[in-house]
């Protein structure tokens, strides 16, 4: 699917924010993960934080080309998997450890995208320079970004 210049507009926009939410995400697991007291208000905080990285992601997950899609998917089952920051708290190490591998494995996607993203609202667009260079049988043939 094309996107036209003020659809990688928009597009950036929303995986800017959600990348934002995303990196509080991670703040949010650390407290948890942290030992020490969970107020009511973080809790809530928590909650909202999650509803609005849903919000964004159905918002802008089905307008996204599928060459940018940062595994949005995992996203949303590890923040249905992380019920609340006390549920985190809950949670054995080895668990924990597997919340931060995902959370990593998305943020690493997710900051693709959004480079990708800038690199076309720039009007650089990856894909087609790509299957230029695979007709002629350039260095981009093979390679997937």
């Amino acid at each position: 699917m094309a996107l036209s210049p003020t659809e990688v507009e928009v597009l950036y926009g929303e995986s800017k924010k959600l990348l934002e939410l995303w990196m509080r995400t991670k703040l949010a697991f650390l407290k948890a993960f942290g030992g020490g007291e969970i107020s009511k208000e973080q809790e809530n905080d928590y909650l909202q934080l999650k509803s609005e990285i849903s919000r964004m992601y159905r918002a802008m997950g089905e307008r996204l080309p599928k060459g940018l899609h940062f595994d949005g998917d995992k996203m949303m089952e590890m923040l249905k998997n992380a019920m609340t920051m006390e549920h985190l708290k809950r949670q054995p190490p080895s668990e924990r450890r597997t919340f931060y591998g995902t959370w990593h494995r998305v943020y690493i996607k997710l900051t693709r995208t959004l480079g990708a993203l800038e690199v076309m609202g720039e009007g650089y667009y990856p894909h087609m320079h790509r299957k230029l260079l695979e007709v002629k049988g350039g260095a981009g043939k093979g390679k997937k970004k």
